[in-house]
């Protein structure tokens, strides 16, 4: 028995579904569960994105930290990108 990966475009889902749904009931194709680690690879559900105001008052703080003289060492910015990631979305860097 083979095994696919299909990407299917989202007008079609539904009327591919049927159609698995149907050659399932004739024994002709076995729905397997799928094994993609979506929990590192996908975003969680409950992910935010921030609106342009959001993001342009980060920017304008971050360069006027850079203007006043602080900076982090290239150690100090990969701890705080991990600890991003990890807190913010989820996932290990």
């Amino acid at each position: 028995m083979q095994t696919i990966n299909l990407r299917i475009e989202d007008s079609f889902l539904a009327q591919f579904q049927a159609i698995i749904a149907n050659l399932s009931k004739e024994h002709k194709i076995e729905v397997i569960e799928d094994e993609y680690d979506y929990e590192n690879y996908y975003p969680p559900q409950s992910a935010v994105v921030s609106s342009i105001e959001e993001v342009r008052r980060r920017v304008y703080e971050a360069e006027k930290r850079i203007e006043e003289g602080e900076f982090l060492t290239q150690e100090e910015y990969e701890k705080q990108m991990d600890r991003f990631f990890k807190e913010e979305l989820g996932i290990t860097r």
